[in-house]
């Protein structure tokens, strides 16, 4: 009996597997490339400003980090107690991520101000 069920599953097994598969399609599945015309220059800056900020948040989390480690250390005479990363509490990994988080978000307005002078320029110069 048990032979017969297992055999019996094999079988729908199979089935399910051979009837499950389709023909590939005749036409092309690839996506087709963004229009420029197709999103607003606004909305494509927001989006540069975005990819900037979170895109250099873990560089600037890095760099804030050992800023913040070092300033304590040199503020504690050099004691080897506070060196780099030894004593942090909630309070400091607030201060560091804010402060990461603001340096982001200054250095992705500077690139979108860039980005603008440089679009300015063109347009007055009449270059597309």
């Amino acid at each position: 009996m048990k032979r017969r069920l297992f055999f019996l599953l094999c079988l729908v097994a199979i089935g399910v597997a051979v009837s499950a598969q389709e023909l590939p399609p005749r036409e092309s599945i690839m996506p087709e490339e963004y229009d420029p015309s197709e999103f607003p220059l606004w909305m494509r800056d927001l989006r540069r400003f975005e990819v900037v900020t979170v895109g250099t948040f873990p560089i600037t989390y890095l760099f804030v980090s050992l800023i913040y480690d070092f300033s304590i250390y040199a503020a504690n005479n050099f004691n080897t107690q506070y060196s780099l990363g030894s004593q942090r509490s909630s309070r400091d990994i607030g201060i560091i991520v804010g402060s990461a988080g603001a340096v982001s978000f200054i250095l992705a307005t500077i690139d979108l101000f860039i980005n603008l002078n440089r679009r300015s320029s063109r347009e007055l110069a009449g270059v597309d």
